[in-house]
């Protein structure tokens, strides 16, 4: 098995961009949800309240962040940061974020039509996750809950396979695509060695609404939903991909080959 595709996003719930390699770090790749938008509660803000933000194009250079929504446009240095830490609700965690700028604030305040503010994890701001098994923890970045998500192609093939009209892996936002000849294998792994580096499966992912958006154009619909509760629901829970951490650091590149161990 090698790796087909390499995804990061940069701002959780906006638009991924896919590199042909990332370094990869305790808390997630590289630049791979480091910043976030929260609301005027502190509560994040993710597609499942604003599918709009799937509409939000990123693109990554060594020293900064470009970001353009329709014809609107903004850029943001990698380094750049306020003072100002604030603390957040992000599912069961409440950590802190670091504003942006107030640039970057009115930004998204005029995309999302509220009073939005920008906030970015830095090396002082950490979030930790209890695992159910391997190392009693592990950091994490504003992902969803852990910090990497692995699909394998054939996954989705599957799928596809039973939907009137095909989806895009995009939907499901993986870190790390493999080329598999098994749909789903990846439930069954457990250790693997990405390339130089070695891995942890820590469970099936369970999904949220997010996979019914359309991530081209921002549009519901249930169809994804109901083909995978046909045969990928147990205990009420829908399961694609898997969700993952690293023992080692290292760098993860597009053709690196995929060992279970």
């Amino acid at each position: 098995m090698l790796v087909k595709s390499i995804v990061i996003y940069p701002i959780k719930g906006c638009r991924g961009v896919e590199i042909d390699s990332c370094a990869v770090h305790e808390r997630g790749f590289e630049n791979d949800r480091r910043y976030m938008l929260v609301d005027k509660h502190n509560m994040f803000v993710s597609q499942r309240s604003h599918p709009e933000l799937s509409q939000i194009i990123t693109s990554l250079t060594s020293k900064q962040i470009d970001i353009s929504y329709d014809d609107e446009r903004f850029s943001f240095d990698l380094d750049e940061i306020t003072n100002e830490v604030i603390n957040i609700t992000l599912f069961e965690h409440t950590i802190s974020g670091t504003i942006v700028s107030q640039a970057a604030n009115s930004y998204f305040s005029n995309i999302l039509g509220e009073d939005i503010r920008f906030v970015k994890m830095t090396q002082t701001n950490t979030r930790h996750k209890k695992l159910i098994k391997g190392p009693e923890a592990t950091e994490v970045s504003f992902a969803d809950g852990y910090p990497y998500l692995i699909v394998g192609t054939d996954s989705l093939r599957q799928l596809n396979a039973r939907l009137d009209s095909p989806v895009l892996m995009d939907r499901f936002r993986p870190n790390i695509i493999i080329e598999t000849s098994t749909a789903h294998i990846e439930d069954s792994w457990e250790s693997i060695k990405v390339g130089d580096v070695d891995m942890l499966v820590i469970k099936p992912c369970a999904r949220c609404s997010v996979i019914t958006i359309d991530q081209q154009t921002a549009e519901k619909s249930k169809g994804t939903i109901k083909a995978l509760s046909s045969y990928r629901k147990v205990d009420n829970k829908i399961y694609f991909g898997v969700n993952a951490i690293t023992l080692s650091r290292g760098h993860i590149n597009i053709g690196d080959s995929v060992v279970t161990l």
